[in-house]
């Protein structure tokens, strides 16, 4: 039986930005900024668990805007989703000018904590309680938000691999003007005091993240001959703890620079008296940040290009380069609204593709202002209008079992047994268990050539039962298969199936899809006029899975 869950936990702090906060700019620092979010995050993620809370890992963070001096800095966190042990919190950063009383957007972030209660206990977090439909929404996708990164290291891994293959790190480095990685190489020692750690004597992982920050800064510094800027950080990630009287020791080295910016890495390890003493150190963090750099217009600076010297040196700067790519391709897929990205499906992006199938139909599910336009004994029809951007909503009450239902609506080479605009279905590329790629056709509109389509499947199962099963479908590029000749190639911006149980025996089916001038002819006219078209299909998508679920 499923617990009813407790109210997530939600924090909301404010904090005037004072001259000891900022940097020579007048500026707030981003240690600071990253010490007041991980702060902020942790009494969110404490007050949910109702124990103590570590910080696990910080997500990508893309830091937008800068706050000054005088200006008012707004931090919310919230507990989206939890899990066995951990959660996700979601952090959201404003910045508010007190003059203008204009609000800016920082950044946004997402971290995870541990539940540690104290002794050699374990607890089991209790879910989350969904307020409102955003709860609803950042629960849902928090999910896929975990499997990236869960998936990270994996694809980092593929295309460490690819370049390897492909002779990368058979680089030669003649540029005279290269200056070597070992000139950036920053150390830096600090000891673990009281006013660092919390009550048990855990040292706060935003302080861990201002202390990086700074060397990190210093070694990127050595490069441009000005004070850097944060921009972005590569993942906060703790491998393990440190406490009070621990010695860190922070490792800061620039990994490679992209004309305008710079990577640089920062390793962290821990010593207690003993292991000071044996040389023994514990690695507890590791993160990549990259800095840009400006003049005294506020012109980005050039950085000049680097030459790792040692074999570990080229693992790092190609190490830089995947990273780069996966940033950029997520980048591309997260930012992309109605056209395609033009990085073709490929490692650095398959899981950020996957993330944006899902979350496109969860948040297209999620809108309000859904009109009903027809109702029959099993099916309704709403529509959603937004710009020039029509969605459609079919409602069905199948009498089989979700999960059949579920099975049998995620296997696309089937949908041609119940649905006339499906002429031909193959797969093309099995991506994993949950994501297949399929190539499609539709047959010809009077006037008009065959259309084709290749998209992306991403199906899932529920966590708990409340939740639905979701089957995501979006178009994708594919090097391999480029449009023809004999179809126009057609886009779908998102599209898919939510399927509700009900009971044993019966579920309630939800078709979704956006509709833009150029796809599906058939059934924009069908919009504006009769909805039979609609309705006949979801009849014989009814028929089908009821008459495949009676031979089950």
């Amino acid at each position: 039986m499923e617990r009813p869950g407790v109210a997530s936990g939600r924090v909301c702090m404010c904090q005037t930005v004072f001259p000891a906060h900022a940097d020579h700019r007048g500026e707030l620092s981003a240690g600071q900024l990253l010490k007041w979010m991980d702060a902020t995050a942790c009494l969110a993620a404490e007050k949910h668990a109702g124990v103590s809370c570590v910080t696990a890992s910080m997500d990508d963070i893309q830091f937008e805007e800068a706050a000054r001096v005088g200006q008012i800095i707004t931090i919310e966190a919230k507990v989206n989703r939890a899990f066995k042990t951990s959660m996700e919190v979601g952090i959201k950063v404003t910045v508010q000018d007190v003059l203008t009383n204009v609000e800016k957007i920082v950044c946004v972030a997402y971290a995870t904590y541990v539940a540690k209660p104290i002794g050699a206990g374990k607890i089991e977090l209790e879910p989350i309680k969904l307020l409102s439909a955003q709860d609803h929404l950042e629960h849902t996708l928090a999910i896929e938000r975990r499997r990236i990164r869960l998936g990270y290291e994996q694809v980092f891994e593929n295309l460490m691999q690819e370049s390897n293959k492909e002779g990368d790190y058979c680089d030669t480095f003649e540029d005279e003007e290269a200056v070597s990685t070992e000139l950036t190489h920053v150390q830096s020692i600090e000891l673990v005091q009281p006013p660092h750690a919390n009550h048990h004597g855990n040292t706060f992982g935003g302080q861990i993240m201002t202390w990086m920050e700074t060397v990190a800064s210093i070694s990127a510094s050595r490069l441009c001959r000005s004070y850097p800027i944060l921009k972005s950080v590569n993942m906060f990630k703790f491998w393990g703890p440190s406490v009070v009287g621990d010695r860190l020791v922070f490792n800061a080295i620039v990994n490679n620079t992209f004309q305008n910016s710079v990577e640089v890495g920062v390793r962290v390890e821990a010593y207690n008296c003993e292991e000071w003493i044996k040389d023994e150190a514990r690695h507890i963090n590791s993160a990549f940040l990259i800095f840009n750099a400006v003049n005294d217009k506020g012109q980005l600076l050039t950085f000049p290009k680097i030459k790792p010297t040692t074999k570990d040196g080229m693992r790092r700067y190609h190490g830089a380069i995947a990273r780069r790519r996966i940033r950029l391709a997520r980048k591309c897929i997260l930012s992309a609204k109605e056209d395609k990205p033009s990085d073709p499906w490929g490692r650095s992006n398959q899981a950020y593709v996957s993330y944006s199938n899902v979350a496109a139909l969860t948040h297209l599910a999620a809108k309000p202002g859904w009109e009903i336009t027809s109702i029959l004994d099993d099916v309704k029809i709403w529509t959603h209008e937004e710009s020039d951007v029509v969605s459609l909503k079919v409602e069905m009450q199948v009498k089989i079992p979700s999960h059949l239902a579920f099975s049998l609506l995620s296997d696309f080479t089937l949908r041609q047994q119940w649905d006339k605009h499906f002429l031909t279905c193959e797969v093309l590329q099995t991506v994993n268990e949950d994501e297949k790629i399929y190539y499609v056709t539709s047959p010809p509109i009077t006037g008009h050539k065959p259309r084709d389509f290749v998209v992306l499947v991403s199906q899932r199962q529920p966590c708990k039962p409340s939740e639905p099963y979701m089957v995501a479908v979006k178009s994708v590029t594919l090097t391999s298969m480029p449009p023809s000749p004999g179809y126009c190639r057609s886009e779908i911006l998102c599209a898919g199936f939510q399927i509700y149980s009900e009971s044993n025996s019966n579920c309630t089916v939800c078709y979704f899809n956006q509709v833009t001038s150029g796809v599906m002819p058939y059934l924009a006219a069908n919009l504006t006029g009769s909805s039979k078209s609609i309705e006949d299909t979801a009849l014989e998508c009814i028929k089908f899975l009821e008459r495949k679920g009676s031979k089950s």
